[in-house]
């Protein structure tokens, strides 16, 4: 079951003492919308299960990001007025002691707490209107698991049925179902600058008695809610049942096991007896489940190894292809474990051996550390240059980018909408059918290789690894993003964003013409005018001699030039700039001349698929005559655009 969270204030009165500690209000019995109905958290003693809590290790941390913890949570307590409450003692760490001075002067006044659903139940109301005040008197329905309420939710609300917001069943006239959870977890809080996301729909602010009440301003800018029947709960009080250490061990090793026979097919080999082992707790090995769990056709963090940070600092590059050719991998036995754990997920062997994907994106290249001293004391390695590349920016366009692809890809979309006709008062209505369409992602191989002599790699690893990955990495990375703009979608490449049928096409002579302003806005229009409105992902893609020749071209007589600086250099809109934009196309009398200029209404409607992990291969056989070693690096790849009228293009501009 993925965790829950809502958000409350923390009272003014008790916002911080001389000893660091804070006391939070974390909880009431307070219902709460969500897309699948009304829920209540029951407050009885034998609903809340504070065994997490009372430990007194349990933490605060800062936008429930686990890599942010500010604090410790203690002292779990459930009032009479059946509010939970705990303290939380505040880090001394540089970043603790900035929250804590915020939340002391009343800056951060609230916080999230996440907790787990164990037990709930669907609650039937009263016949009696008077009564729906009374939860005792309601009647229960079903009762349902954490985890098979997970499950029937996510097929009727899909998978934001959890979302903060008015209840699906509104939109059809219905009253929303009520669900009383009757056995739940808390098992962290965290300080938030403001409530949590309405449109991810994890949180929530709300009252309890020791918050005051909202000042008028503050009630001036609060957005109107539907209304929620707000029953009070009474319940009976149970005495809360201690559980020895011993037992709660037994159940912890219980749990993680069932769950893991439940989602065998989600785990490694080692997964459940890691996380018994390693002392997991259950949620947080749901947790870690829910993260491998996607869709039948993607995972994509699936092909992480799960390295540490100073095991990416212990892999070697270098040290596997030295390996690799001279055939012993005694002195690389690390990098040999990270390439098998690698193949172990993927299902299949490399043609060489794999680059755990940790370490091939954590490498800081060029640093002092990393490259070092190398093997010549009269070669200065530390002044080395990479070739001048074209630029990389179809990411920072934001592309959508899926990592860790592990088998074809199907993107559906409707590709025309139905048509409403108008007809007499008993007239025959005409049948009619929306169209659909999908884009299929599949691998094609992106390949790039480097040449090095065998001497260089066998006496010293690391005086190459720089070199080899900068050279290797980026020429695969270059030659990926060149396909996903220019591929012809023939047998050896993927098709590209210029070739992608339905696109919009602007035309600016018989035999090309010089950028002008014009131009842009028709690329622009283009996009606009088969509704695909621009929006915050919209910006141009365009080369370094269009940019040179816009900087020299006014918007007319005695007008500023087009291209402007700024975040918002053309026509009002982001601009990236790359060499990957063809400058050698030709139409008509100019040949190989022209250059290509798109536009993007939305460049996440562009998808680049990034399947498996990288494969290299040593191979110091072809080239053994002049003692060189060819190292060579695949990825596989594919591109596709779900919505092609959200693009258009001009390639016949003559930019010099």
């Amino acid at each position: 079951m993925p965790p829950f969270t809502r958000t409350v204030k923390i009272p003014a009165t008790r916002a911080a003492g001389d000893d660091r500690t804070i006391d939070l209000a974390i909880s009431s019995e307070a219902p709460y919308e969500r897309w699948f109905g009304i829920e209540i958290l029951s407050h009885d003693f034998s609903a809340v299960d504070l065994s997490r809590l009372a430990d007194n290790a349990h933490p605060l941390l800062l936008n429930h990001c686990t890599d942010d913890q500010i604090g410790v949570l203690f002292d779990p307590i459930i009032g009479e007025d059946r509010v939970l409450r705990c303290k939380a003692k505040f880090s001394r760490s540089a970043d603790a002691e900035e929250i804590f001075v915020d939340v002391r002067d009343g800056i951060r006044q609230l916080v999230s707490v996440g907790y787990f659903i164990e037990e709930i139940v669907e609650m039937a109301p009263p016949p009696a209107p008077e009564d729906i005040g009374d939860l005792t008197k309601w009647s229960p329905v079903r009762t349902f698991t954490g985890d098979q309420f997970q499950r029937e939710m996510r097929e009727l609300h899909g998978e934001t049925f959890a979302r903060h917001g008015q209840a699906t069943a509104r939109a059809n006239g219905d009253t929303p179902p009520t669900f009383l959870v009757t056995r739940w977890t808390p098992f962290e809080a965290s300080i938030v600058p403001i409530p949590a996301d309405p449109s991810v729909g994890i949180g929530r602010s709300t009252g309890v008695e020791t918050i005051p009440p909202p000042s008028a301003d503050d009630q001036a800018t609060q957005q109107p809610k539907a209304p929620i029947a707000a029953p009070r709960i009474f319940l009976e009080k149970k005495t809360m049942e201690q559980k020895s250490p011993a037992e709660i061990e037994i159940e912890r090793r219980d749990a993680l096991q069932a769950i893991g026979q439940q989602y065998a097919k989600y785990l490694g080999p080692n997964d459940l007896a890691d996380a018994i082992r390693n002392g997991r707790s259950v949620e947080a090995f749901k947790d870690y489940i829910i993260e491998r769990i996607q869709t039948k056709h993607t995972d994509t963090s699936q092909i992480h190894v799960g390295l540490t940070p100073k095991e990416i600092r212990r892999y070697s590059l270098g040290n596997a292809i030295r390996a690799a050719t001279i055939g012993d991998w005694s002195q690389a036995g690390f990098e040999r474990e990270c390439s098998e754990a690698v193949a172990k997920i993927m299902g299949r062997s490399p043609e060489g051996f794999y680059i755990p994907p940790e370490a091939f994106r954590d490498f800081n290249v060029g640093t002092a550390t990393e490259a070092g001293n190398l093997v010549a004391t009269d070669l200065r390695t530390d002044l080395f240059v990479d070739v001048l590349r074209n630029k990389l920016v179809l990411g920072q366009l934001g592309v959508s980018i899926l990592s860790g692809l592990t088998s074809s890809v199907d993107l559906p979309r409707k590709s025309t909408a139905s048509t409403i006709g108008t007809v007499t008062e008993v007239g025959s209505a005409t049948e009619t059918s929306p169209a659909t369409a999908k884009v299929s992602l599949s691998p094609k191989r992106a390949s790039a290789f480097v040449e090095v002599s065998k001497q260089a790699i066998i006496q010293s690893a690391l005086a190459l690894e720089s070199m080899i990955r900068d050279d290797l990495v980026m020429s695969a990375a270059v030659t990926v993003e060149n396909l996903s703009i220019n591929g012809s979608g023939t047998a050896s490449q993927y098709l590209g964003l210029r070739n992608t049928p339905g696109i919009g096409t602007v035309v600016s002579g018989a035999n090309g013409a010089a950028p002008a302003w014009s131009h842009f806005v028709d690329l622009e229009s283009a996009c606009a005018n088969a509704n695909a409105e621009p929006d915050l992902l919209s910006g141009y893609l365009i080369n370094t001699r269009v940019r040179g020749k816009l900087k020299q071209t006014q918007f007319a007589t005695n007008l500023p030039m087009i291209w402007q600086n700024g975040p918002f250099p053309l026509n009002g809109y982001r601009a990236a700039v790359s060499n990957n934009v063809p400058s050698s196309l030709t139409k008509g009398t100019s040949t190989t001349v022209c250059s290509s200029a798109l536009f993007g209404s939305d460049w996440s409607m562009a998808v680049l698929g990034l399947f498996g992990a990288q494969d290299v291969t040593v191979d110091p056989y072809t080239l053994a005559a002049t003692g060189q070693v060819r190292i060579t690096l695949n990825q596989y790849a594919d591109f596709g655009v779900r919505q092609p009228s959200a693009f258009a293009k001009n390639d016949d501009l003559l930019a010099g």
